[in-house]
């Protein structure tokens, strides 16, 4: 028989006794040792688990109840049987009071003696079962408490940070929550610039305020620049033997022990929490790691919404920009009064100190400041000022300026000539970190230049430069056009934008309305005593009646672009006004270059223009003829730089010489029951895409025009 785990320990002066024992138990299947000698046993039974004594009483050098006594001194647990051929009634009660199992005489029944020793051995292991579960019971309990506090903790924390909606001291929250989370002495949260290509410190507790303003680390660099590339949690026990980040951090934190984990919603990475100095010079622990995770966990969810909650906030400032503008420009007089009301306005969204109005020689990239706005003296350098209006009094001409290799849409390179230039004249002020240059189109050619900046450390955004091109081309626009507009022309194009407003903006509020009710009905009671909750509930119904205001006033999807494949766009149009072609008996037939036809547009926009100009064209050949698209890549007229060109071409009667300059005016039409604002919705749409038209046509020759797109880089 396999022996079995529980082990048995005879103890009797007589060797046949424990012969006979040990050889009766053994086939039994326990583990059995005998000894003559207590003093023998007894130290096997402390060195060992034992689940079972049997003893005999009468012994010459320690009888069976000194025996019993020493066992349960050793471990109360282990039963004892105690023998003896010489009864009594004394020490049968004496051995019972002691706590022995069972009191037996001698001889012994083999198979009574069998029975007892299954009783006791199955109350033994009853018993250690029953301390081991107690001790798994303790040790659940303490983790329990553990992990009760670090959730009270955790949602102490949560109410903290969804108490804010202000970005800056809600990052600041963070730090010192997490520090008190993790008792660490020195924390500091990095979010990823909009280029996503280093971390600055946002907020920090025990880092001075130069290390905190100075902060520039790249992706994949030192500690946090490597959880921030690789989006795992990081523990370093001790950053001076730690052969990957040690010759990088030890002038920093010494040798001290290190947590950073990044803040994540989903696989997009907003940042990291960085934690080190644990209190008392103590090592950070897994279970530290683990609690600062699942705290940046909840903190990434509660920046996500800071910054959907900033974004939000930014998208209904431009939309009252794009408002006021549009609403004021019928008042606008002057070309002086349209520029200060742009910086006005703009200045409700980002900073601006400061600006100058450039007309600009196309040709040669001489800048002729018109006008300049601002402080009447601002900082030129720490040692001097300087005056705006003497601005207006010179010229200067961009270094480096040849529209054949610069494309002049893009602002960004082209604020990167007129810095460098102004940088060599003494009479305007230095550029410092937030500056831009914005081109103005007319007809699709260079105009103008509005250089905007502020004394801030802060440089300007992508948003921002999207958002000033945005408000100033389509200001541009608006001014030069609104004094020959009606108002119930202009009442009529924003009352088209009232749907796409209404469900682009109501969409995210309908989420927070449905978010809040949610809240309300789960946790009523911490809903009814949150003075912060009834809050919300009013700014959100605050926010709706914003929307309701604003959707007379613009509409966000003619101003949004993407990557999308120009060809496609066409074809699809072609597509459209199938119908209207088989009904006029016109063919068609397209021809495109094989080259690379994707252009950063508004897809809706562009095909608005194809369908003008296709539905143009078919009305202009009612008898049937031919419709011919043709997509080439070269240079509009008066351009250096090489476009994508679409040329939609008709069979049709072709327009006169002296009609072809009014083609593009308000209401000129030559149909019965046209409304002349085709061709001018198509300028318009195209203009802003920083592009150009071309028209073609002689009477019997039919009328080829022409839609010019900047390239992608």
């Amino acid at each position: 028989m396999t022996p079995r785990a529980e082990f048995i320990v005879v103890i009797d002066d007589e060797e046949r006794m424990c012969d006979s024992l040990r050889t009766l138990l053994t086939g039994n299947g326990y583990n059995v040792e005998a000894f003559q000698t207590p003093i023998d046993a007894l130290e096997v039974i402390k060195e060992r688990k034992v689940d079972l004594v049997i003893s005999d009483i009468k012994m010459p050098r320690m009888n069976g109840l000194e025996i019993l006594r020493e066992v349960k001194r050793i471990d109360e647990g282990i039963p004892v049987i105690l023998m003896t051929g010489y009864a009594a009634l004394d020490s049968a009660l004496e051995a019972i009071a002691e706590g022995a199992y069972d009191y037996l005489l001698k001889p012994v029944e083999f198979t009574h003696l069998e029975l007892v020793v299954s009783r006791a051995i199955d109350k033994r292991k009853a018993e250690l079962a029953r301390l081991q579960l107690m001790e798994e019971l303790k040790l659940s309990n303490l983790i329990l408490q553990r992990r009760i506090g670090e959730l009270n903790a955790l949602y102490e924390a949560g109410k903290s940070i969804g108490s804010s909606a202000n970005l800056s001291e809600l990052l600041r929250q963070i730090v010192v929550l997490a520090s008190s989370v993790t008792e660490a002495k020195t924390g500091s949260i990095m979010l990823l610039n909009e280029a996503r290509k280093y971390l600055t410190i946002e907020a920090a507790i025990g880092l001075e305020d130069e290390i905190v303003r100075t902060t520039r680390l790249p992706i994949g660099a030192s500690i946090a620049g490597y959880v921030a590339k690789t989006g795992e949690a990081l523990i370093v026990k001790d950053v001076e033997h730690d052969a990957r980040f040690k010759r990088i951090n030890r002038e920093r934190y010494g040798a001290a022990s290190l947590l950073c984990t990044p803040l994540k919603i989903k696989n997009d990475i907003l940042g990291v929490i960085n934690m080190a100095h644990k209190e008392g010079g103590g090592v950070f622990s897994d279970d530290d790691l683990r609690l600062l995770s699942t705290f940046a966990s909840q903190a990434a969810v509660a920046v996500d919404d800071a910054y959907q909650f900033e974004k939000n906030r930014r998208r209904l400032a431009e939309f009252e920009v794009l408002h006021e503008i549009q609403s004021e420009s019928h008042s606008i007089s002057s070309l002086t009064a349209f520029r200060r009301v742009l910086v006005e306005k703009l200045q409700k969204v980002f900073e601006v100190d400061y600006a100058i109005w450039f007309d600009i020689d196309p040709t040669t990239g001489r800048l002729m400041a018109d006008s300049a706005l601002g402080d009447t003296d601002m900082p030129l350098t720490d040692s001097g000022r300087i005056n705006l209006s003497k601005m207006e009094q010179i010229d200067i001409i961009l270094k480096g300026f040849d529209p054949g290799t610069i494309n002049l849409s893009d602002s960004k390179q082209l604020t990167d000539l007129v810095v460098a230039s102004l940088r060599k004249n003494a009479n305007y002020p230095k550029p410092r970190h937030a500056y831009m240059a914005v081109p103005i189109f007319r007809r699709g050619e260079l105009a103008h230049i509005f250089y905007l900046g502020a004394n801030c450390e802060r440089p300007y955004s992508e948003d921002d430069y999207s958002l000033a091109r945005l408000v100033i081309s389509q200001a541009a626009v608006l001014f030069e056009r609104e004094r020959a507009l009606l108002n119930a022309t202009r009442l009529l194009t924003m009352g088209n934008m009232i749907s796409e407003i209404s469900h682009d903006l109501r969409k995210p509020l309908t989420s927070i309305r449905g978010s809040l009710q949610i809240f309300k009905e789960r946790w009523p009671d911490i809903a009814g005593q949150s003075e912060l909750f009834g809050t919300a509930e009013e700014e959100v119904h605050r926010m709706n009646d914003m929307v309701r205001e604003l959707v007379d006033f613009s509409n966000p999807n003619k101003y949004e672009t993407s990557k999308e494949d120009l060809q496609r766009i066409v074809s699809r149009a072609a597509e459209l006004v199938k119908p209207e072609m088989t009904k006029n008996q016109v063919s068609f037939r397209s021809e495109f270059a094989n080259v690379n036809w994707e252009v950063i547009l508004n897809k809706n926009q562009i095909l608005e223009v194809f369908l003008n100009l296709f539905l143009n064209a078919i009305e202009s050949m009612p008898d049937g003829g031919t419709l011919t698209v043709t997509g080439r890549v070269k240079k509009p007229p008066h351009r250096d730089e090489q476009y994508l060109s679409v040329s939609v071409k008709d069979s049709g009667p072709g327009i006169a010489k002296e009609n072809q300059a009014r083609i593009f005016e308000r209401y000129y039409t030559t149909k019965e029951t046209g409304t002349g604002l085709g061709l001018v919705v198509v300028e318009r749409i195209i203009s802003a895409h920083s592009g150009t038209l071309h028209v073609k046509s002689g009477v019997g020759k039919g009328t080829e025009l022409t839609v010019y797109l900047p390239r992608p880089n």
